[in-house]
């Protein structure tokens, strides 16, 4: 209990310094003596620019990390994330259509429309998911996994299409989009959106308890009256719900959804009551200060934070893994 204290204290320090880091550093720098003189350029930048991208870097990062956590524990299997299971192909396709064919189509010719397409696209590929899943009343774990790495397929082929005959300007939107940015943050986009990365906060302490049983397998939690069913529906939208709103914003941010429940868990084990909660807080830090590195790092220009997080955790994450081989 008490390594399990000292680790989920340590993952909100972490994430206060990388909320801080971020914002004191950045292509212009900050004087504290300057941020409540109302006309002065460091306080807009601040207060206008900064603090948005810090709240959605946080908000996207738990909300990513939360995401992998509930597929982790829906198909009770460490590597798996939203990407696997077609949630972010969905995503990107739709916003891909939006970028490419938005010239043409007068509704799709705003950044508007790649946000709400890519939204429609994760919840779409959801309903697809599910349907092909569910048979006489019951969705089989593993079907829904067939049918993620089905859909995994189609969207990247009809994404290659649409590379294809996109021209240069929709080729560079697309290849940005696609590593990721916290760059679009603004106080409009995280008032429309805020409700979708609140929600695993609010939903993590009612579905804890169910994980916690359907870690036993299905047939054992049903015995112990848990409806499996309501259980993986609900997970699977949520999971849609969340990767939509994310992934429709920022674009695609790898390594988050994967590798961050995985450190949760090898640190403090399998209980959901503590594990979502702390995913979330390491998966906005871990993200926060990605977006902090890469803002500096060839300031004023900035790297890709989709790029940043896997170059930065993957290391980690390896020693990890090492560790826990020689611990057995």
């Amino acid at each position: 209990m008490k390594k399990k204290f000292l680790f989920i204290t340590f993952c909100i320090l972490f994430t206060i310094f990388s909320a801080f880091a971020s914002s004191l550093f950045g292509a212009m720098s900050i004087h504290w003596g300057d941020l409540f003189l109302s006309d002065s350029m460091e306080s807009r930048v601040f207060f206008e620019l900064r603090i948005p991208r810090i709240l959605l870097g946080l908000m996207v990062g738990g909300s990513l990390a939360w995401s992998g956590a509930l597929a982790q524990g829906l198909f009770r299997n460490p590597i798996v994330d939203p990407g696997l299971i077609g949630i972010t192909a969905g995503c990107s396709l739709f916003a891909s259509i939006a970028i490419v064919l938005g010239s043409s189509i007068p509704f799709l010719h705003s950044i508007w429309s790649v946000v709400l397409f890519s939204f429609v696209g994760g919840i779409s590929s959801s309903f697809i998911i599910f349907f092909f899943a569910k048979s006489k009343g019951r969705t089989d774990v593993f079907s829904m996994l067939l049918s993620g790495i089905a859909v995994n397929a189609i969207c990247f082929s009809a994404i290659g299409i649409l590379s294809y005959i996109a021209n240069e300007a929709q080729l560079r939107n697309l290849s940005l989009w696609n590593m990721g940015s916290l760059g679009g943050a603004s106080w409009n986009l995280l008032k429309s959106f805020s409700c979708f990365f609140v929600l695993p906060l609010l939903v993590s302490p009612l579905i804890a308890k169910q994980l916690n049983v359907f870690i036993l397998g299905e047939r054992e939690a049903t015995h112990l009256g848990i409806s499996t069913e309501l259980l993986k529906t609900s997970i699977i939208l949520l999971i849609g719900v969340s990767v939509g709103a994310c992934v429709s914003i920022v674009g695609n941010i790898g390594f988050v959804g994967l590798a961050v429940p995985h450190i949760v868990r090898l640190a403090i084990g399998q209980d959901y009551r503590y594990l979502l909660i702390t995913t979330y807080i390491l998966g906005g830090g871990l993200l926060c200060f990605a977006d902090a590195i890469c803002r500096v790092i060839i300031a004023p220009s900035e790297i890709p934070v989709g790029i940043a997080t896997a170059l930065l955790g993957s290391p980690f994450f390896l020693s990890l893994i090492r560790k826990r081989m020689h611990s057995i």
